[in-house]
């Protein structure tokens, strides 16, 4: 009996894990390497897994969202990460007002683009804490520059519209 209350235990819990849930209580930090979310920029045909963290070896797989930053869907300014010479390289080509969608299990984020600068890598103060919803795309600068680079592009933006629910989210009905 303890048996097989045990395998109903983790069915259960896989299958929550499935639909993007979990039996456990929701961490305020994602484990690193988890993933944040999905980016997408579709003028620029940028579509990159976003996992939490900012080191190495995530950004050599995907777009990382920078430790101490804000998640997405939450107030502040979310960070995100990844190479020019991969994920980020159409990145030159933005413009104000395009759109960024960040897509997570709990909805998804549109933010329109402000403005971009170019800054030294030292200067993190593009990433301080806002009490509004903003999104920080950074990247390495100048794009066609071979070797480590001097300088980081950086893109501002601010979630406009509605919240919309993924698809997930919306078959599972209304929240309480």
């Amino acid at each position: 009996m303890k048996s097989l209350l045990s395998l109903f235990t983790l069915v259960l819990a896989l299958t929550l894990l499935c639909v993007g849930e979990s039996a456990l209580p929701r961490r305020s930090t994602p484990v690193r390497g988890a993933i944040v979310g999905h980016l997408e920029i579709p003028r620029l045909r940028i579509s990159v897994d976003v996992l939490e963290g900012s080191d190495p070896n995530i950004l050599a797989v995907a777009a990382g969202h920078i430790e101490g930053t804000s998640l997405p869907g939450l107030s502040g300014n979310v960070g995100i990460a990844a190479h020019r010479d991969t994920f980020f390289g159409a990145l030159k080509d933005i413009r104000q007002y395009d759109i960024i969608t960040v897509r997570t299990t709990g909805g998804n984020f549109d933010y329109a683009v402000n403005r971009t600068e170019v800054v030294a890598p030292s200067n993190i103060d593009v990433l301080h804490q806002t009490t509004d919803p903003e999104l920080t795309l950074v990247t390495c600068y100048p794009f066609h520059h071979k070797g480590p680079s001097p300088k980081r592009f950086i893109v501002h933006a601010t979630r406009i519209g509605e919240v919309s629910l993924s698809t997930s989210d919306a078959n599972s009905g209304p929240r309480q």
